[in-house]
């Protein structure tokens, strides 16, 4: 078509990717540790699984989990990097393919990179990146690729495609299931879509299409079904849906943990919108059911599903990515300069905001990292938060700050993530019994609950029995408590906490058992 030839992109819009890339992912060269609340405790089990034969805390549990990116990827680049530098390259490596994949996707669809994918770049800042769910992320990144492949590859149907095809699903499927299932969705929409859009419509044609996708998905069904090992999680599903749309919408794009933009969002939808409107954008029908499968998924997905938390958080950016993937934009070139100059300039804003963010609670970290000599190895480390003296402000990037001295100086945690048929490390008894068991224990407790626990009245507090059971009598099993109180007035600690080191923002306390305790 005219229109084609003359709007069409040049080489130079690639390039504007690999940018978008690189200053996204230079917050994490920034700082020692990014303040990902999960950041800690995923360090820890890489320094524990590099070990390779465990310890008497500890043991490794290799099974079919459907959730093994980093634990798999990690370690390995460990061996030549060091784990601090792999676990970066492991988190810059799946920016880049949040990046890149939806540009694949365009270029697969139109035969060339336009600049629509650059926009869809701000949504590789999400709240999967931002909480560091890292399996998930890098999973979800490279789910965009393989579909970029399958989009690529439409017109082959050969054996050697469908056995490649699967090979990545399955790859895809123990990188993390619900990637594996977005892609399922992505898949089934082009599928549809394509068939609805050939001259001959037929019902033989779609069977086939539905038979391929089985195909490559069969291997990873089999090892769902017969493979994955059983978990201590119930598998309940719930919903939610009334309390969790607005952080739904609040996953889009973030700037810093507890740091959502609602603006960008709305603006970048908005101006999509409009310009479709005007017809200065089309979106490629090959993509149209397979948005709005994505947007039904992020709008009516769980809250809670397979033992895992956050469901409802995983595909509202995927969708916002793969919309401008499936975007064209018609504008002449020196209006498609001018906005991927204004979209580069955004994106910079936003690492700087990450950074500037980052490199507060960098301090922090630094801080109990230099404090650790005070703590002693194999010691068993309880984190407790003060919640009067934190206030308003979001306490999540402490949770798991204990498991940094884990790799320094060998201590037992009970947030280190070890869930039963879910991760790789596994707690020794008698460690395990006063370990959290579930993603609902997942959370430290309150200074105020702590005399509650020591007593053992469990039912002082509605949600104490469910979040935090593995505490009773605490002061019997743990050796030191780590209080967080930032810079608040602080709560009194209870009598059997005596004070070992003072911080800024932190507190460590000797815990005396009581007679009790036998």
């Amino acid at each position: 078509m005219a229109w084609e030839r003359d709007w069409a992109p040049r080489h130079w819009t690639g390039f504007t990717l690999v940018a978008a890339a690189l200053v996204l992912a230079a917050p994490l060269w920034s700082v020692w540790a990014p303040a990902m609340p999960d950041y800690p405790a995923h360090l820890a089990t890489f320094a524990m699984i590099q070990q390779g034969t465990g310890t008497a805390l500890y043991h490794l549990h290799w099974s079919f989990v459907p959730n093994l990116a980093s634990e798999v990827l990690v370690p390995l680049l460990a061996r030549l990097t060091g784990l601090v530098m792999a676990t970066k390259l492991f988190i810059t490596a799946a920016i880049f393919l949040w990046v890149m994949g939806p540009g694949a996707i365009h270029r697969a669809l139109y035969g060339r990179t336009g600049i629509a994918p650059l926009f869809g770049s701000f949504f590789a800042y999400n709240a999967n990146f931002v909480w560091g769910f890292f399996n998930y992320y890098f999973a979800a990144g490279l789910s965009f690729a393989v579909f970029a492949g399958w989009i690529a590859t439409d017109r082959r149907n050969g054996v050697m495609r469908l056995a490649g095809f699967a090979i990545a699903v399955t790859a895809l499927y123990f990188c993390h299931i619900f990637a594996a299932a977005s892609l399922l969705l992505m898949l089934i929409g082009f599928e549809i879509a394509q068939n609805i859009r050939e001259e001959d419509f037929k019902l033989a044609l779609l069977a086939r299409r539905a038979l391929r996708v089985a195909l490559i998905y069969g291997p990873a069904a089999l090892a769902f079904v017969a493979l994955r090992p059983r978990s201590n999680e119930d598998g309940s599903v719930e919903f939610n849906l009334a309390d969790t749309i607005l952080d739904r919408f609040e996953s889009l794009m973030q700037h810093a943990f507890d740091a959502s933009d609602y603006v960008l969002p709305l603006i970048l939808f908005g101006g999509l919108a409009l310009a479709l409107i005007l017809r200065k954008a089309r979106l490629h029908p090959a993509l149209w059911i397979t948005l709005g499968l994505l947007l039904l998924g992020a709008l009516g997905a769980p809250e809670w599903a397979l033992g895992g938390w956050a469901v409802h958080l995983r595909l509202p950016a995927v969708f916002g990515a793969l919309l401008f993937a499936a975007a064209e934009l018609r504008m002449r070139p020196p209006v498609r300069a001018s906005l991927a100059v204004f979209a580069l300039m955004m994106i910079a804003a936003n690492a700087i905001l990450l950074t500037q963010s980052w490199l507060g609670y960098d301090r922090h970290y630094r801080e109990f990292q230099a404090a650790l000599e005070e703590v002693p190895r194999a010691a068993r480390l309880l984190t407790v938060l003060d919640g009067n003296a934190i206030g308003e402000r979001a306490d999540q990037p402490y949770w798991h700050m204990a498991e940094f001295a884990i790799p320094e100086r060998g201590v037992f945690t009970p947030l280190l993530f070890t869930t039963k048929g879910q991760h790789v490390v596994q707690w020794n008894q008698p460690y395990a019994r006063y370990a959290a068991k579930t993603a609902q224990q997942g959370s430290p407790p309150d200074i105020d609950e702590l005399e509650f626990l020591a007593r053992g009245q469990m039912d002082a507090d509605a949600e104490m029995k469910e979040s935090v059971p593995y505490l009773d009598h605490f002061q019997c099993h743990f050796d030191i408590a780590l209080v967080v109180h930032l810079d608040g007035k602080r709560t009194p600690v209870p009598a059997m906490l005596q004070l070992r080191h003072a911080g800024s923002f932190f507190s460590l306390y000797d815990i005396v058992p009581g007679p009790e305790c036998g």
